[in-house]
């Protein structure tokens, strides 16, 4: 075999000519460009955590995140940076709905006449009446998997442009339990089919599970198991018509080790302590239940058999807040309610929280930081930090003397992009 060996300026002169082309090609390759950024100057800040407002702060936002925020002193707005004047005003974090089905029918005769594509698109106009209010994230926990799957993929490709959206994809229920044989419900019997349901939401893209009774303590083990191994947030419907006195269905859910439990319906003293003791979250609905007792949409035998009546619900509400228990907003308004009630059923829901008790600021703080920590998206969503993604409202008046300043932002931020109104 002929070797050549090369010594001195011809090593030097090979080595030059076969690092040439890489170094060329380096040298031609264009340097990522800096996202945009934006200041909002002068305005009052709410920023989620329950703190007490900064007045005239800068909050920095740099493509899809908060880049810097704090006193007007404190932010250096660098040069170039888009300016937006907004003295006088009030910067809250975007709000989120935890319970929604945004598929639902608005009319009776719709579940016969309606379509999956009709479904969808009137689950976008939905979020997109959201954008215009400020709220802009929501749990959808129980709705057909293709209107979900179809509105998220749309989202991520860039076909739509609104709110974020956390679907559940179907909720699992058993044969006969809560929700079976609604359009957007799974019944699953036995814990191995509950694991298996689980497994099929994981698979086609989810990363929320509703579980609604009535279901065994090996049916809410399972799901709860499953879910946690492929890191998935497993929240469960609490009671209801379904329940099984005394042993509810909130209690076998909240043992069973699920992370949020929806509505305030029967269930005695220890399963709260439980839920306080174990961090569980809940999603109240009250502004709903209330609104269906005036129609007369609750069931008899819950009124008659079981006694129950706002003040039930009500109740719970007051003993939670004593154990301090983290409180979301949610809405779950379906039927006419749906096309009637919708976005200010919302900030009905806040102002409910403080006609039992709450504070305007605690309502605020359920609606923004309470939502992230029942999403898990704590890290990313629910305040205005730096780091965090970019979703947050200007709105005119001052929330903290009336909740009534809410709902018609006059800016709309989600995800760094702007929403003027």
């Amino acid at each position: 075999m002929n070797v050549i060996r090369k010594t001195g300026p011809a090593l030097v002169a090979l080595a030059l000519a076969l690092a040439l082309p890489s170094f060329a090609l380096s040298a031609e390759k264009p340097g990522k460009a800096e996202e945009p950024l934006t200041a909002l100057v002068g305005a009052t800040l709410i920023d989620g955590t329950g703190a007490v407002p900064i007045p005239n702060v800068t909050v920095l936002i740099q493509g899809s995140k908060i880049k810097a925020v704090g006193p007007a002193a404190a932010v250096k707005i660098p040069a170039g940076a888009k300016t937006i004047d907004v003295r006088g005003k009030f910067i809250l974090p975007g709000f989120i709905d935890c319970h929604t089905h945004i598929t639902t029918e608005s009319t009776a005769l719709e579940p016969y006449t309606d379509s999956r594509s009709l479904a969808t698109l009137r689950a976008l106009q939905l979020m997109n009446r959201y954008l215009g209010s400020g709220v802009t994230a929501i749990r959808d926990v129980g709705s057909p998997i293709e209107s979900m799957m179809a509105l998220q993929k749309a989202g991520a490709s860039g076909y739509t442009d609104t709110i974020r959206l956390f679907p559940c994809g179907y909720l699992i229920t058993t044969t006969g339990g809560h929700g079976d044989g609604m359009d957007g419900a799974l019944a699953a019997d036995g814990p191995w089919a509950f694991r298996r349901a689980v497994r099929e939401m994981f698979k086609d893209g989810f990363h929320h599970i509703k579980i609604s009774p009535t279901f065994t303590p090996e049916e809410a083990r399972a799901a709860v198991e499953e879910a946690k191994t492929l890191g998935m947030h497993i929240t469960a419907h609490g009671g209801g018509f379904s329940d099984t006195i005394p042993t509810t269905m909130t209690r076998i859910a909240v043992q069973a080790g699920v992370e949020c439990v929806e509505h305030w319906n029967e269930m005695e003293d220890d399963v709260l302590d439980l839920m306080a003791q174990k961090g569980v979250y809940d999603v109240p609905t009250m502004t709903i239940y209330r609104e269906s007792y005036k129609r007369d949409d609750i069931s008899r035998f819950l009124i008659e058999k079981r006694h129950w009546s706002q003040a039930l619900h009500e109740t719970l509400f007051r003993k939670a807040r004593e154990r301090k228990i983290v409180m979301g907003i949610g809405t779950d308004a379906g039927g006419a309610m749906y096309r009637e009630m919708y976005p200010k059923i919302f900030f009905d829901e806040m102002k409910y929280f403080v006609e039992l008790g709450a504070s305007p600021m605690e309502a605020i703080v359920a609606a923004t930081r309470n939502g992230a920590l029942i999403l898990g998206m704590a890290d990313e969503l629910g305040t205005i930090e730096a780091g965090k993604l970019a979703d947050l409202q200007v709105v005119a008046g001052d929330p903290l003397k009336s909740l009534d300043a809410l709902g018609a932002p006059e800016l709309v931020f989600v995800g760094g992009k702007a929403h003027k109104f």
